[in-house]
């Protein structure tokens, strides 16, 4: 077994954190084993206290000695770069050193290799990666500017989709794609946000390239699963066209603010953002026009306005089974396609309305990380001229420590369903295509931490009626999910 800790002294490895009690128990024990540092790591020797220059004082003498070592020995130090959570480590301690001068930075690669094993239209498999750098500067440390920080985040994308390819090629691919790592294979800016917060933490403002999914319809718990609905967001709140309610990494202007209650069981939040992301001012024939994130003039499709209020309960009780409730919505005032209309005509504004909620239902025991949580949430449209799907929800379990011997390690089952809008099967019928009635995903899926950064999670999915028509087949997929943080 190999552990990394600082060299020191075996004396002060072993008693820096005794009592004078301990101290003297130490100092009339027989010989015991102690860890000792050594260049490839830490390996277990005896230790005899029976001789020495502490124990030639004698052990009435040496008692006190051994209590003021202690006292005096700083204890080993805590990193945020630690060789189980990171390949690369604390690289001898410069990371550590960065991040006090309020410079801290993040890479992370992530692969969704996946197949279609059965049903669908073609048996195959793809590979989609994402490699992620996130940049984080502490303002106040390296300007003096007080309680601000910035984030920029970078993307570079490779792959195809299995969705695309295999599963349901006729249709261009199924809605509730099946890896979330597939989408705008390229590299790209995405976040450069500014973030103050006020009154003790309370108040937080973000300003800058904001991704709105950051803040709105999102839980820690929807990335557990590989399918584009859960990750990272219900997928129905996407679909308008053009794209508008951005999602990583397609950033856009914007600025939120969320405010805390004192007591901290209620939260809100507002926020608008540039319309038009993609500058493609309206036209939803178009192709993105700002592949690289990189054009960061103001677009020309009028504005998204995002609102949610969150209640908490047992919020930040590690001895508790805590849990968030939310409700929100956005508004957007831009131009959309017309999906009724196969002339090509377009529809002023787009609104939707959500509620969300993740509840912890177990722990293991106070304090402990081992854990079962539930989340679920119901997305509703208010304009289905625009919105392909008017109804949508997902349900699902995550826990945490299923197998007491690996408690980091995290296993999911969720379900989500979406209903297309009888306005969009009217613009289908139109063209003499077929109507589409729902899509369906199960998912489960198991990710096993194994230390130096490395998570590998096979994946396993069910999608049923893939296209929504019911002429292709439901298909099996399985593969992996393989992340990896340098």
């Amino acid at each position: 077994m190999t552990r990394q800790m600082p060299t020191l002294p075996v004396l002060e490895v072993t008693v820096a954190a005794t009592s004078r009690a301990q101290a003297e128990w130490l100092a009339a024990s027989p010989p015991r084993t102690s860890w000792t540092a050594w260049p490839q790591g830490i390996a277990r020797t005896p230790w005899k206290p029976s001789s020495g220059p502490l124990l030639a004082l004698g052990r009435d003498r040496a008692a006190p000695a051994l209590l003021a070592l202690a006292l005096l020995t700083p204890p080993a130090l805590a990193t945020d770069f630690t060789r189980q959570d990171f390949l690369t480590g604390n690289w001898g301690g410069t990371r550590d050193a960065w991040q006090a001068q309020g410079l801290d930075f993040r890479l992370n690669y992530t692969a969704e290799p996946l197949a279609n094993v059965a049903g669908g239209e073609i048996l195959g498999g793809t590979y989609a990666d994402n490699i992620g750098l996130d940049l984080h500067f502490d303002l106040d440390r390296l300007l003096g500017v007080p309680h601000t920080r910035l984030l920029v985040k970078l993307s570079k994308r490779d792959g195809t989709s299995v969705s695309q390819r295999f599963i349901a090629p006729s249709a261009g691919g199924n809605t509730f794609t099946a890896q979330e790592v597939f989408g705008t294979e390229n590299f790209k800016v995405v976040n450069v946000q500014f973030n103050t917060r006020l009154l003790e933490d309370r108040l937080d403002l973000a300003y800058g390239r904001l991704v709105a999914n950051d803040d709105f319809l999102s839980s820690p718990l929807y990335c557990q699963f590989v399918n584009n609905s859960f990750c990272g967001s219900p997928k129905a709140v996407f679909l308008q066209n053009p794209f508008t309610f951005t999602a990583y990494p397609v950033a856009t202007w914007g600025a939120r603010l969320r405010y805390d209650t004192p007591g901290r069981y209620w939260t809100l939040q507002a926020a608008i953002y540039d319309g038009d992301p993609e500058l493609k001012e309206g036209d939803f024939l178009l192709p993105s026009q700002n592949p690289n994130g990189t054009h960061w003039g103001l677009g020309d499709n009028g504005v998204t306005l995002a609102g949610e209020v969150h209640y908490h309960h047992q919020r930040d009780n590690d001895a508790g089974l805590p849990g968030v409730y939310k409700l929100g919505g956005f508004y957007l005032t831009g131009d959309y396609e017309d999906l009724s209309d196969p002339l090509g005509g377009t529809v002023k504004g787009d609104g939707m309305v959500w509620l969300l909620a993740e509840q912890m239902l177990y722990r293991a025991a106070p304090g402990s990380s081992r854990h079962l949580s539930a989340f679920g949430s119901l997305v509703f449209s208010l304009t289905d001229k625009v919105n392909k799907m008017t109804n949508y929800f997902n349900a699902g379990l995550v826990y945490q420590g299923l197998f007491p011997a690996r408690p980091r390690d995290k296993t999911g089952l969720g379900i989500t369903a979406g209903w297309y809008s009888s306005e969009f099967n009217a613009g289908l019928q139109a063209v003499g295509l077929a109507e589409k009635d729902y899509e369906a995903v199960v998912e489960i899926n198991h990710r096993f931490v194994l230390g130096h950064g490395l998570a590998l999670q096979p994946d396993l999915q069910y999608i049923i009626r893939p296209g929504g028509t019911g002429d292709i087949d439901n298909a099996l997929v399985v593969g992996a999910k393989v992340s990896l943080d340098f």
